[in-house]
């Protein structure tokens, strides 16, 4: 063998070598800077990670402090929170108003007399604070024991699933109810998203968990509707209609395309909701199966309105289907 060529191949070996070497201290060095962070006393239960930039005034903010919401009855509310959900009743200064704080454990909450802020809508879509149990079984019974109308939500879980099969399965599970005066309480295994949202498990990736539809197709959507919001301008309805003469029409619907229309239906006020397959059929043909171009004339179609499908819910189990509904939007 050639010596240069031997020195060149022992150089190029060394320098792969200490690469490898300077990679794996510097990995090495960042899970355990990562580890030291987290297991910090003041830390541990922040999702903070230094090694991801926070902008604005992310060198300045921790944590939330606390939740307020106006209750009709202080009395009331505070019965419901303490003697139900087990809250626990903490000081609260004099100020100008009645209400009562309470700790959920990490955070406070605090109640204000005044108008209460319900949704004005009876699905599971809303506002609402969360409350994380790894007893989830176990509280449900003791809430129906309590004679707390609880409803289970189909709308990011297995419940479908979870119902039908092993229940050991560990998947997530969502009850929602409410308090005296509607605002919305969560109960959930909520660790479970947490864990993935962090990267500390994957498990959901193996589960059909989004608005029914798999994790890789939801995103896929997501995606796509960015990438047309960035790409494809607002045309005058004139503009518009020019282009669709210059465009011409379909012979075929482009099938892949249409399915992926259709999976967007299940999306809580998706454009897609509350178009038929022939409205969608044939808003395709007429744009030769141009995307953008498709939803551009289900939009116009739909003008102001805002159609909204609620998902699923398990109540009494019972399987109930909300009723759709129509609100114009004041943003356009």
């Amino acid at each position: 063998m050639n010596w240069d060529l031997l020195q060149i191949n022992i150089i190029s070996s060394l320098f792969g070598f200490i690469i490898g070497v300077i990679s794996f201290l510097f990995i090495n060095g960042w899970r355990q800077r990562q580890e030291k962070y987290f297991n910090t006393e003041n830390n541990k239960q922040l999702h903070w990670n230094p090694l991801v930039e926070r902008r604005g005034l992310g060198d300045l903010l921790m944590k939330v402090n606390h939740i307020a919401i106006t209750v009709s009855d202080v009395g009331k509310s505070l019965s419901f929170y303490v003697d139900i959900l087990g809250l626990q009743q903490i000081r609260r200064p004099t100020f100008d108003r009645h209400g009562a704080w309470l700790t959920m454990g990490n955070i406070e909450l605090h109640l204000i007399k005044g108008i209460p802020a319900i949704p004005p809508v009876d699905n599971l879509q809303v506002a609402h604070i969360a409350l994380e149990t790894p007893h989830i079984d176990r509280v449900v019974d003791k809430l129906r024991e309590l004679n707390i109308d609880i409803r289970q939500s189909l709308s990011v879980t297995n419940a479908h699933q979870w119902i039908s099969r092993n229940k050991s399965q560990k998947l997530i599970i969502q009850y929602f109810f409410n308090d005296p005066d509607g605002y919305y309480l969560e109960l959930c295994n909520c660790d479970v998203l947490t864990e993935f949202s962090f990267n500390r498990n994957s498990f959901i990736d193996n589960i059909d968990y989004h608005e029914g539809i798999h994790n890789d197709t939801v995103f896929d959507i997501v995606q796509a509707a960015s990438h047309w919001k960035a790409k494809v301008r607002k045309y005058s309805i004139e503009e518009f209609d020019e282009i669709l003469n210059k465009t011409p029409r379909a012979n075929h619907i482009d099938q892949e395309k249409f399915d992926n229309l259709i999976k967007r239906r299940s999306i809580y006020g998706d454009i897609i909701q509350g178009f038929t397959d022939q409205d969608i059929k044939e808003a395709l043909l007429q744009t030769n199966n141009i995307i953008p171009l498709t939803i551009q004339i289900l939009e116009q179609k739909r003008g102001k309105d805002q159609y909204f499908q609620p998902p699923s819910f398990i109540e009494n189990s019972q399987l109930i289907e909300p009723q759709p509904f129509v609100i114009q939007s004041k943003w356009f």
